[in-house]
């Protein structure tokens, strides 16, 4: 058995953040479709004064990339919720005082994810 403990739960908040970091490198060339393009697309786009790793030029493109990563972690903490609920019948009645391995890594890597 695992002992439950802060340690275990950093490192699953941290591989979580990992594992989406990875997700969206995945998705981003998803993100150059457009179900329907709009008239602005032939104007040039102006660069950001200040660019990082996170800076994106087209900011359309970029709601696009958030919108799809944040689909599939509602799908991913939806489904382990709805998983720890289903095998865990006493966590209906006792919600604050039943921890157990499974509920504490659906927690901690909804929090990093």
């Amino acid at each position: 058995m695992v002992t439950i403990d802060v340690t275990l739960g950093l490192i699953s908040a941290i591989l979580s953040f990992i594992f989406f970091l990875f997700c969206r490198y995945l998705v981003d060339p998803l993100t150059y479709f457009r179900l329907f393009p709009n008239e602005q697309d032939n104007q040039t786009i102006s660069l950001p004064k200040i660019q990082t790793w996170f800076t994106y030029i087209d900011e359309e493109r970029w709601q696009r990339l958030n919108a799809l990563i944040s689909w599939f972690h509602a799908l991913l903490a939806g489904g382990l919720v709805i998983y720890s609920f289903l095998a865990y019948p006493d966590l209906r009645h006792d919600f604050v005082a039943h921890v157990n391995f499974v509920t504490y890594v659906t927690c901690s890597a909804s929090f990093g994810m």
